[in-house]
């Protein structure tokens, strides 16, 4: 049976193989029988996939549940009964009604102070916001206040309308009512009425002038007596010249003023027949100015002397008053080489102020000039010739300069003389500084120079012959020094004796040029009140002031102290940095000549806030000017500058408001944001005097530079 039953199944395995081994006649082909495997593919997501594996995770869960439910479960015990209970696996906790109470505000009542604190209160939640949108809400706060303040100017004689008031309002509390027009007459005396000797001859103006006579002094002296005032002025008699060309006529009148710290005060008097002018003065600060004036109000002539040289004993011997032509850019130009006598300029040297804005010809004796210029103001001064270098300076108006031009064959054996020496390479036309130390007005020896932002680089002093001596480490008694190849820009100079500063000069170097580096000191010195305030409140300040001239730092405590400043006319830096991190740092420029320093503050917020609200970019290499101008309405721009953005100039009041307007008004100023990276030139144009009046300022990336430009 098992025998028959493998026959049955090998029966079907022999035809198959016969049939494949067999060929077919048909045609003499021969048919071949092929088999393939059978393949069933299935995707993830095709259904019947989804179905299986739901069906595998549904047994997957049912067995975690499952394990779950065999766990015995913990039993919990109570704190209270310390007591087994019955396995705890939920609880039901009910929590207390949840009440919102809020206290009743009162809107509309109660006094300002009440209403400021509350509101002050109501801007607290601000802080608790996001940074993001704190920032919004307090620059939306911020612009609502720009916009809801009052853009009106009040007008000239809405404040003479006030003052008035004010003045009367006083005056009915004192014994003698009313408003008073108080002079002071020759004797120092205070009158309030007119006598009748002053009502025939007018102060200042040309013609027959006459003191007042003893009668006259005795009437006042009547009434000074009867109105309580008491001799307590000293009077001051001095001779009046008048000098370098300038004439007075019946149109023309003499102003003598005592000013103090940039403030008239008391009034003088001039007697042209005598040559004389006299003024009676409270106090012995400030100086004495006398001012020529045409009759449409233009300065044509000014002088001053100060008053601390003034003693008690001088009485009728003033010291000499001296009017000479307003200040205005003015000087020689000469050659560096000329054996002619009367020593003048090259032929076709030309002069050019103000970044080239006004190019002025040298006459033929050499005298070059700019008029219309503010006291006060400084320029780079540029003069070139055929066959020279040019030579660039800087110069401050009112004094007169004097500019000197080198031969290209004198600059070239220069650098021949040095290559040679030093086993140097120089370029084509290395740029120079050339100067001189000078003790008022003669050349010093022994005097060391070097470059402050490249103390490496050695100077070149001259020996008797003025040829350069190597062996030489201080000037000789020609007081020449040089450096080649100088580095370009804005460089500050410094000359030393010893461990003392002798004095310092500061110079623009350009590609090859000359820069005329005269280092001037005197031995004489002044003392110069300083002052350092907020520029918009006027509370005194504290701060560290760093001047160019003095060798050490200046503490300013309260916003006062004095320093001394030697009596030269030249252009020097200040940097101050306040005290507290209110006030911003910044560099300020001043004259060593000058009166007074005044410094005005400000605070980096103010400057943000306001170049937020224009909605300014930021420039990383650029920086900050700010200026205060406050004698008169004025426009300001930057010389040379054509394309700079007129939304970057802002003009502001004496409050520190935003100005509409494109102009700025008086006792106000102006701010200058991106201002680019160079030795640039701020021109105020004023308004009334049109008068310009220039500031030389290195502008230096992140930088803040504060200015003032008073007349």
């Amino acid at each position: 049976m098992l025998q028959g039953m493998q026959l049955k199944w090998l029966w079907p395995l022999a035809i198959i193989a016969g049939l494949t081994l067999w060929a077919s006649p048909m045609n003499s082909q021969k048919f071949l029988i092929v088999h393939d495997a059978l393949v069933i593919k299935a995707y993830k997501n095709s259904p019947p996939h989804i179905a299986f594996e739901e069906v595998l995770e549904s047994e997957k869960k049912i067995a975690e549940w499952t394990s779950i439910a065999n766990k015995t479960p913990v039993t919990l015990a109570t704190v209270e009964t310390k007591t087994l209970t019955p396995p705890l696996l939920s609880h039901r906790i009910e929590l207390p009604e949840m009440v919102v109470r809020k206290s009743v505000e009162l809107v509309g009542h109660g006094s300002v102070a009440t209403r400021d604190s509350q509101s002050q209160e109501d801007m607290s939640w601000i802080e608790q916001l996001p940074r993001a949108q704190a920032a919004r809400l307090r620059e939306a706060h911020y612009r609502n206040e720009v916009l809801a303040q009052s853009w009106e100017e009040q007008s000239f004689a809405d404040r003479a309308r006030e003052v008035i008031e004010k003045t009367s309002r006083d005056s009915e509390a004192s014994t003698h009512p009313g408003v008073y027009v108080a002079a002071v007459n020759n004797q120092g005396h205070h009158v309030t009425s007119v006598p009748a000797a002053q009502v025939r001859t007018a102060i200042g103006y040309s013609g027959s002038h006459s003191l007042p006579s003893a009668t006259d002094t005795e009437v006042e002296e009547k009434q000074n007596t009867e109105n309580g005032f008491l001799p307590s002025m000293q009077t001051i008699v001095g001779p009046l010249e008048i000098t370098g060309g300038l004439a007075i006529t019946n149109d023309h009148h003499i102003e003598i003023r005592r000013s103090d710290e940039g403030i008239l005060k008391e009034l003088g008097r001039v007697d042209l027949q005598q040559g004389l002018y006299k003024i009676s003065v409270e106090s012995t600060t400030g100086s004495v100015v006398a001012r020529l004036v045409s009759r449409e109000g233009k300065t044509l002539g000014e002088g001053s002397i100060r008053l601390n040289k003034v003693t008690a004993t001088s009485g009728e011997n003033g010291p000499k008053l001296k009017i000479t032509p307003h200040p205005d850019y003015s000087g020689i130009v000469t050659s560096a080489y000329n054996p002619k006598a009367d020593d003048v300029a090259p032929a076709q040297s030309r002069v050019t102020f103000v970044k080239g804005v006004s190019d002025v010809p040298v006459r033929k004796d050499g005298t070059v000039s700019m008029d219309n210029v503010a006291k006060g103001s400084t320029t780079v001064m540029r003069v070139a010739a055929p066959h020279h270098y040019q030579t660039t300076s800087i110069i401050v108006s009112g004094q007169e300069f004097r500019s000197q031009l080198y031969p290209e064959s004198m600059m070239k054996a220069l650098e021949n003389i040095i290559a040679q020496q030093r086993n140097l390479t120089f370029a084509e036309q290395p740029s120079i500084i050339w100067g001189k130390a000078i003790l008022d007005g003669k050349p010093v020896a022994g005097i060391e120079v070097t470059v402050e932002a490249d103390e490496g680089l050695q100077p070149v002093y001259f020996n008797q012959f003025l040829i350069p001596d190597p062996s030489l480490k201080a000037t000789s008694e020609n007081g020449l020094y040089a450096f080649v190849d100088a580095p370009l820009g804005f460089q500050s100079l410094l000359a030393t004796r010893g461990d003392s500063i002798f004095g310092y000069q500061n110079v623009v170097v350009e590609e090859g040029a000359v820069a005329q580096g005269d280092i001037e000191s005197s031995i004489k010195s002044e003392s110069v009140p300083l002052r350092l305030y907020d520029a918009f409140t006027g509370e005194p300040r504290s701060a560290t002031v760093t001047i160019q001239s003095l060798q050490e730092s200046v503490e300013v405590q309260d916003g006062t102290a004095v320093v001394r400043l030697p009596q030269v006319q030249r252009l020097g830096m200040m940097r101050v940095q306040p005290e507290g991190t209110d006030y911003i740092a910044a560099r300020y420029l001043y004259r060593d000549k000058d009166e007074y320093l005044h410094i005005p503050l400000v605070q980096w917020s103010w400057l943000r806030s306001i170049k937020t609200f224009l909605k300014l970019d930021d420039h990383p290499s650029a920086g900050v000017i700010v200026g205060f101008v406050p004698d008169e309405d004025f426009e300001v721009y930057l010389a040379g500058y054509d394309n700079f953005d007129q939304n970057s100039i802002v003009y502001f009041d004496m409050q520190g408001r935003l100005l509409q307007n494109r102009k700025g008004i008086m006792g106000g100023g102006f701010i200058l944001y991106n201002v680019p990276e160079d030795i640039h030139e701020v021109v105020v144009l004023g308004q009334r005097t049109q008068k310009m009046h220039s500031q030389v300022l290195p502008v230096d990336a992140n930088s803040l530079s504060i200015l003032s430009f008073r007349n």
